[in-house]
């Protein structure tokens, strides 16, 4: 007879707890983040783990097989372990324009996905939810309206929050011993939120509040290629080669405005204008790249990703649009595993990793690209039960983006990012007495 392991309870206890929380995070009142995060559907985001992070990387030729990975469906079908994460971000802003500096802080539920085999270490699936772009900022700005040859000065507050979401389901296929591919389609949802106060200086004209939402629904597919080999250069080595391409995703979205009215005692929600249709999309990616295991302690990994913003769509802003561009991010890191030793030592539970990676960025405003560079460190701790290869993971990262020239926003972000990583055997044999 079998029995379900106790601990895999636990796991969907927690997929429903972080799904709840993924689905809410993307609709809370936006007073943090980054104030490039108002351009079009939001900040486009990795959602890579925080291993992943901490080397600098997308996790597109990389995967650690006590966890789940994201980036690349091909790696679903290798192993034979039920594999459950949940990815945490903590991220704190330092801001600077050419006028006036500020911070913020943002803590959000990042990721939530389950892999599960269906043929061990040949076929596998993976459920997931995430954030495919983000917004949340909080935009002040000082603008004159000219009417006839009146004008008057009034200050504008803008809070937005929201982006795409998607929840997927993918399956990973091992075809032959060096090769492995995967698929994963998925329904996208876009939600997004922005709230306008306007305060006239001159104090004669009466405070406006516009709420303006954006809502739409589409089907999006990706698709994930592996190769691997072993003893290239010597009997312990491996190489991973990785490849990932995510078709465009066009949402057909509606946008409406509402304002509220104060009529005699009551508070009235009107609506402004009609609701209006319009075409949002996300760009087609290519992505790729190459880990290097040198010995079961040691391994390296470069990739890169292309994604095709000058062909996106935001027809609910033409000024918003024009600032896509064309997004490259590269990244380079290793890591160490000291815990393989065998060694008894304290700092020998963890696993160490280091990285650097540079993103072009998806806007340029004002002839300037927004480009962001960071560095990562980060460690993890393995189970020390046998039975279980579950882990934590915590990176840390330093970026840079922006600038203070052309009237822009200089950034320096500092991030905390943990993977809770729990992976056990989904059915254990009962033992006859």
């Amino acid at each position: 007879m079998t029995k379900i392991n106790g601990k895999i309870l636990s796991l969907f206890i927690l997929c429903g707890f972080v799904i709840s929380s993924s689905a809410y995070g993307q609709n809370e009142e936006g007073k943090s983040g980054t104030v490039y995060s108002s351009y079009g559907s939001g900040l486009p985001l990795l959602n890579n783990t925080a291993q992943e992070k901490a080397m600098g990387i997308m996790g597109i030729s990389f995967n650690d097989l006590g966890s789940p990975g994201l980036a690349n469906p091909a790696f679903w079908g290798i192993g034979i372990y039920s594999r459950v994460a949940a990815n945490f971000d903590f991220t704190s802003y330092s801001l600077k324009d050419s006028q006036a500096s500020g911070s913020n802080s943002l803590l959000k539920v990042g990721s939530f996905q389950a892999v599960f085999p269906i043929s061990k270490n040949r076929l596998g699936m993976s459920i997931a939810l995430y954030p495919e772009t983000r917004s949340s900022y909080n935009v002040n700005s000082l603008q004159t309206l000219e009417i006839g040859t009146t004008s008057s000065e009034y200050f504008s507050n803008r809070t937005g929050t929201g982006g795409a979401t998607k929840f997927e389901v993918g399956f990973g296929a091992k075809i032959t011993k060096n090769i492995s591919i995967g698929y994963a389609p998925s329904y996208s949802f876009l939600t997004e939120k922005e709230n306008e106060t306007v305060f006239f200086i001159d104090g004669e004209s009466s405070v406006n509040n516009v709420t303006e939402r954006i809502n739409g629904t589409s089907v999006s597919h990706r698709f994930g290629l592996l190769f691997n080999t072993k003893n290239v250069f010597n009997n312990n080595d491996a190489f991973q080669i990785g490849a990932t391409l995510t078709l465009p995703t066009s949402f057909d979205a509606k946008r409406k405005a509402e304002t509220v009215k104060q009529v005699g005692e009551e508070v009235e929600i009107v609506q402004i204008g009609d609701e209006v249709n319009g075409e949002v999309s996300l760009p087609l990616k290519i992505g790729g790249g190459v880990s290097y295991f040198l010995s079961p302690k040691f391994n390296a990994s470069a990739e890169f990703q292309i994604e095709k913003w000058d062909e996106a769509r935001y027809e609910f802003s033409t000024s918003e649009e024009m600032a896509f561009k064309n997004r490259n991010t590269y990244g380079f890191g290793f890591q160490y595993h000291p815990y393989k030793t065998n060694s008894s030592k304290f700092l020998s539970n963890f696993k160490y990793s280091a990285g650097i990676s540079y993103d072009t960025g998806h806007l340029q405003i004002r002839n300037t690209d927004i480009e962001t560079l960071w560095f990562s460190a980060g460690l993890g701790l393995i189970s020390p039960t046998f039975r279980s290869s579950s882990s934590f993971d915590l990176s840390f990262q330093y970026g840079l983006r922006g600038s203070v020239s052309n009237d822009l926003v200089k950034e320096n972000i500092f991030g905390i990012n943990l993977s809770v990583n729990l992976t056990e055997l989904m059915f254990l044999r009962r033992k006859l007495n």
